[in-house]
């Protein structure tokens, strides 16, 4: 046990040394808007022992929570997809003919016309998370915890007429036909592959330092647990992938994060646990190369790939929880609201006096398709773009807990076998995801 905890404070004290050599400090556990991950209290409030805790979950959306209201496709989530954008797109980085032009001639009524693609999606994934939480002296512990999972993501396209323009109103069912084969053809022209991706990876390393205070019998209650806890994950996870419009990050996307967790929990009567969990996260900056938008298009769904500098915003997060332990024979049953909002993204085009323009860097008179932009078209446009990376989210998680110990069984490593949902309930620009999970604490 003693090299154990040896190993694991050198694991930590690499990962805050190579952190503190290449960058200053940022972060949070998670911040996608796709897998919520929530924290357990239990982890942070150990009764003096340290604990392993393997995990294994299933996360299920085919839905998400549209910025304004309502729900929408998931892909949906980087803006509304319009055909003639994604065409114009096309157009202005690898300067091809309209294929609506190619397919229906030069002067056909299709042309320059609004053609607006409902798109859903789906996501399964299945995986394992690994924890793990040692205590040292003087109410200090560290820990680490990563999940492994197998994603399979998906995503389809409808012709929405009400949203298109006229003459998309009534098609006959070979116009359908004709106008979805071409929207294929054009994501074939821009590099895209089938609509279904499958990956099976790692997602990011998480690692902490925590520090617990307890008092007993402290203003008329049993017992007052403070908890500070600080951490950095490491982007050791799955990115999202240029050629599927339908990848998800597992985590962090790429960034590395710092966080800072804040615990209190209020034992008001034996048995009856009352806490709070507040946490904040500021995530690195980051540049690697993406689809970026030439103009209205959804990122996912550009024709320009660049480098691309990402500052993130600040995540934060609210999670009030109540707990009655040993209902019966060792069952506990737990109870937890939790809120969280991410800020938005700063978007930079890292070229210098690109031939191309991103929608960052366009000018008043450049000619986007059948639109002459203007200087207010533009930064309207940057502004509606900046705000679909702002999210927030809305869960309430339910747990089941059995303590063989407080059960009166002498099992070894007196496990603590646990099942629970995390059922998200409301959202603005984030992924509908529902998460089951069952696992097991074995201490020692």
């Amino acid at each position: 046990m003693y090299k154990n905890k040896l190993s694991l404070i050198n694991l930590f004290l690499l990962a805050n040394i190579f952190l503190l050599k290449h960058s200053p400090l940022y972060s949070t556990h998670n911040t996608s808007k796709y897998f919520p991950f929530l924290e357990r209290p239990e982890e942070y409030i150990l009764q003096g022992k340290s604990h392993i805790s393997p995990e294994i979950f299933y996360v299920k959306a085919s839905t998400a929570f549209k910025r304004g209201g309502g729900n929408g496709g998931i892909p949906e989530l980087w803006g509304r997809y319009y055909l003639n954008d994604v065409i114009a797109s096309l157009q202005e980085v690898k300067g091809i003919p309209n294929p609506i032009e190619i397919e229906r001639g030069p002067n056909n009524n299709w042309l320059n016309k609004s053609i607006r693609f409902k798109v859903n999606g789906k996501i399964k994934a299945i995986g394992l998370i690994l924890n793990n939480e040692q205590i040292l002296k003087n109410g200090f512990q560290i820990g680490a915890n990563i999940p492994f999972m197998h994603v399979n993501s998906s995503h389809n396209f409808a012709l929405v007429p009400q949203d298109s323009d006229y003459v998309f109103q009534n098609l006959r069912d070979g116009e359908a036909s004709q106008l979805d084969r071409i929207r294929r053809q054009i994501n074939k022209e821009l590099g895209l592959n089938g609509g279904d991706w499958i990956k099976t990876g790692f997602g990011d390393l998480d690692l902490h330092a925590r520090y617990s205070k307890d008092w007993n019998y402290f203003l008329k209650m049993r017992k007052i647990n403070f908890n500070f806890q600080t951490g950095f994950v490491v982007p050791t996870g799955v990115n999202s992938d240029n050629n599927y419009a339908s990848s998800v990050s597992y985590m962090g996307n790429g960034h590395w994060t710092w966080y800072l967790d804040f615990v209190p929990e209020f034992e008001l009567k034996q048995d009856w646990n009352l806490g709070f969990m507040f946490g904040m996260a500021y995530q690195f900056e980051n540049t690697r190369k993406l689809r970026i938008p030439v103009y209205q298009e959804p990122a996912i769904f550009s024709a320009l790939v660049t480098n691309v500098k990402i500052e993130p915003g600040m995540t934060f997060k609210v999670s009030p929880y109540f707990t009655l332990g040993n209902l019966s024979d060792g069952l506990d049953f737990h109870v937890r609201y939790t809120y969280l909002r991410h800020n938005k993204d700063k978007w930079y085009d890292k070229r210098n006096n690109p031939t191309i323009k991103s929608y960052l860097n366009q000018v008043p008179g450049n000619v986007i398709g059948s639109t002459t932009l203007t200087e207010e078209n533009i930064n309207n446009n940057i502004k509606e773009k900046e705000n679909l990376s702002l999210w927030r989210a809305h869960y309430i998680t339910l747990q089941f807990s059995y303590n063989s110990k407080e059960a009166g069984n002498k099992w070894i490593l007196d496990p603590t076998i646990y099942a629970l949902l995390d059922y998200q309930f409301s959202g603005n620009g984030s992924c509908k995801t529902h998460q089951f999970s069952v696992g097991v604490e074995l201490h020692f």
